[in-house]
């Protein structure tokens, strides 16, 4: 109980003075990465709730001209659909798919090998955000949050609930040296989106 709440606290406070809501606060230059999440739940097509208000915050940045790609990071189906639907949304600036991001984990390390050195953003709801901080910190990445709406629905809910589990596990891998949950080299697998 005690390592689930000290760990929320830890991974919450990652994202003090680093979750940006204005874009003129993102630093010009970095590197947009969304984090992916489904649009559909399952295989109906119910919204998830969490995944058009990325797509509005992903899309609303990368055409700021703050950014220089956007990072498409997930399985390899939500990494079509997110870059697709930015596209829609008029994004015209180069997007590469990371369909290695299988976990937060695997985003987070991949952004670091594929672009070491670089100012990086994350994009996804707050509660997400801050875990995905935490983890670049262990990277020494230096990076921010560009945090999307929270969403609508219960689903939402169930995701930032959800959440205060995934950041108690997030500690646990770092200290155990948790590996990868992909066989693809960090560095390697991304593809660029005509």
């Amino acid at each position: 109980m005690g390592f689930g709440i000290l760990s929320n606290v830890w991974l919450w406070s990652a994202g003090v003075g680093r979750s940006y809501s204005r874009l003129e606060q993102v630093p010009p230059g970095s590197v947009l990465v969304l984090l992916g999440t489904n649009e559909f739940v399952g295989q109906t097509t119910i919204p998830t709730g969490t995944y058009r208000p990325r797509i509005v915050a992903a899309a609303e940045l990368a055409k700021s001209g703050r950014v220089k790609v956007a990072i498409v990071s997930g399985i390899e189906s939500q990494t079509f659909t997110m870059a697709r639907d930015l596209r829609a949304a008029g994004v015209t600036g180069p997007i590469v798919r990371d369909p290695y991001g299988w976990r937060t984990l695997d985003s987070v390390h991949r952004v670091a090998a594929a672009y070491p050195g670089e100012s990086v953003v994350f994009v996804s709801q707050g509660w997400h955000c801050d875990r995905a901080l935490w983890m670049a910190d262990r990277l020494s990445l230096r990076a921010c949050a560009y945090p999307a709406a929270f969403g609508e629905g219960w689903r939402p809910l169930w995701g930032a609930a959800r959440d205060l589990l995934a950041k108690p596990k997030a500690v646990w891998d770092w200290l155990t040296g948790s590996e990868l949950s992909t066989p693809q080299p960090a560095a390697t697998g991304n593809v660029p989106v005509r």
